[in-house]
């Protein structure tokens, strides 16, 4: 069949291959161009070809292309799309539409797709010579990931105000929960919606990302219920969430004083006395103690948290008898003629007075807080309002401080190693995923040994995500200090106070107001 005819060639079809008969040389290549839209079915596949008949006149058929169909299908290999691209010019098409969509619809049936198909497009929308969808797939829907609450801590935090008759100092130390009581849960993760591909297959919803909860086996237990696993506490005690597990401690009340009637205390789990602690008594515990008894601790012989934190509601008048001891932190209303110790922070309401304070951090928080005489130790950080008195009386205030440099390099380690473990357990979570379908697929259980063996190396990556996360606060809390080392007065300090930060010194001559802190072997003042 002769597709084009002119004064200088033909150009001829047969079953689709395009031949050119050249009778006249004078038509260039780019002229050919023309040729082409008019009829945008060619496709040249010979250019070389083409161009050298075109220039040298042959007489005789040459074979330089083929010749697309009007309608051409194209399947995405997914089978989430078809479209169709419409190779003829303009005014051919608009003279054979409906039978070009007649065609459209043909081929559809003859490749069965039967979902999506986009009838809007192919009455009203279709175009010549352009690649145009006209079938859809319904992708599968983006599962819920699983979603999981805890009972919540108190924030570590002493609420105080002067309201002009009275001061107020008061915290939530402890969290006292009993036996059944709810601790947290997971709702479950769901699967998206099903979607399907224009063929008419299913395709299975993705699934939603699991979480694992995490919680102390020896004192939480499971309850399954229809969509979620929900944490209870196994018997009564002191809520505790360390290294992001929760648990529940062991948890001794007592609604009395300790004194005559109790004797000392010695327990391996959290303490809270609604009352004090008599003169020369002593209280010892594993964790947590909470002394909640308005009138404080006079000349007890030793308040000792071994791991935990201590807060005296009522303040310390120690008559210089009483020690307090923390490995975490200890919170007070007021410290007077005492010996107080802590590991992290020592966090006084109201003023010290006489008072021995040693820890990493020491700060009084009231606006009108006082610190007067005695001798202040921290490690990092010293924040107090008013130092000494207008009688001058001694204070000694001393920062051991640090090595920026080191601390540093430590912090910068620690987030290399961090980075490391938390690509490893992303590796280790997407190796859980597909075991999860395997299983599925395959009707097997999470109880699978080879699984449980993923579970287990998860779980200890997690945990000691969780250690690292724990060091890195503690030392960017070291790194919020000024300097190497940081005396702040917000108030005033009264002269006879002595400073010592690192190795440097200085005795405060006149009322001072301000920070000083150690760099570069000088103390510096801002």
């Amino acid at each position: 069949m002769i597709l084009v005819q002119n004064e200088y060639f033909s150009i001829i079809e047969e079953n689709q291959i395009l031949f050119i008969q050249v009778v006249r040389s004078g038509f260039s290549i780019r002229d050919f161009q023309i040729i082409m839209e008019k009829y945008p079915a060619i496709v040249i596949t010979k250019f070389l070809v083409l161009k050298q008949a075109l220039e040298h006149v042959a007489n005789e058929k040459i074979e330089f292309g083929n010749l697309k169909p009007p309608v051409e299908l194209y399947i995405s290999p997914d089978n989430l799309e078809a479209k169709v691209s419409i190779n003829l010019d303009k005014e051919t098409y608009a003279a054979t539409k409906e039978a070009i969509k007649e065609e459209i619809l043909k081929q559809l049936r003859e490749n069965k797709i039967v979902h999506g198909i986009l009838y809007d497009v192919i009455n009203k929308e279709l175009t010549a010579q352009k690649n145009i969808i006209v079938a859809k797939g319904t992708l599968p829907g983006e599962g819920t990931d699983a979603r999981i609450i805890y009972l919540e801590l108190s924030d570590m935090k002493p609420n105080l105000h002067d309201d002009g008759r009275t001061n107020y100092y008061d915290m939530n130390l402890v969290r006292h929960v009993h036996k059944g009581d709810w601790l947290g849960e997971k709702v479950f993760a769901k699967l998206g919606a099903d979607g399907m591909n224009i063929k008419g297959e299913v395709l299975p919803g993705k699934p939603g990302k699991d979480k694992n909860l995490r919680f102390e086996q020896s004192s939480v237990e499971t309850i399954e219920k229809e969509n979620k696993t929900v944490l209870i506490a196994k018997f009564d005690g002191a809520l505790q969430i360390k290294e992001g597990k929760i648990g529940v401690i062991n948890h001794l009340m007592i609604s009395k004083n300790v004194g005559t009637e109790t004797g000392n205390i010695e327990f391996d789990g959290y303490v809270t006395i609604e009352g004090t602690v008599e003169d020369g008594f002593s209280v010892t515990a594993k964790h947590d103690i909470s002394i909640l008894g308005s009138i404080g601790v006079g000349a007890a012989e030793k308040i000792y948290s071994k791991l935990g934190n201590v807060y005296i509601k009522g303040g310390v008048s120690g008559k210089g008898k009483c020690i307090v001891e923390a490995g975490g932190s200890v919170f007070l209303k007021y410290a007077n003629a005492c010996a107080i110790k802590a590991q992290d922070t020592i966090d006084i309401g109201y003023y010290a007075l006489d008072s021995d304070l040693s820890a990493d951090s020491i700060l009084v928080q009231a606006k009108n807080g006082r610190t007067i005489g005695g001798t202040i130790r921290a490690k990092n950080k010293v924040s107090l309002r008013m130092v000494g008195n207008i009688y001058e009386k001694e204070t000694y205030i001393n920062v051991a401080g640090f090595d920026r440099k080191a601390i540093k390099k430590q912090l910068d380690e620690l987030l290399l190693t961090y980075k490391e473990l938390v690509i490893k357990a992303e590796r280790n979570e997407r190796e859980l995923k597909v075991y999860e379908m395997t299983l599925v697929q395959f009707g097997r259980t999470k109880s699978d040994e080879d699984y449980m063996s993923y579970q287990k190396i998860h779980q200890e990556l997690v945990d000691e995500i969780y250690k690292l996360e724990e060091e890195r606060k503690a030392l960017l809390k070291i790194l919020s200090s000024k300097g190497e080392g940081e005396v702040t007065i917000y108030d005033k300090a009264y002269p006879r106070t002595l400073l010592q930060i690192k190795n440097l010194q200085k005795r405060l001559t006149q009322v001072t107001t301000g920070t000083f802190y150690a760099q570069d072997n000088r103390l510096m003042f801002d």
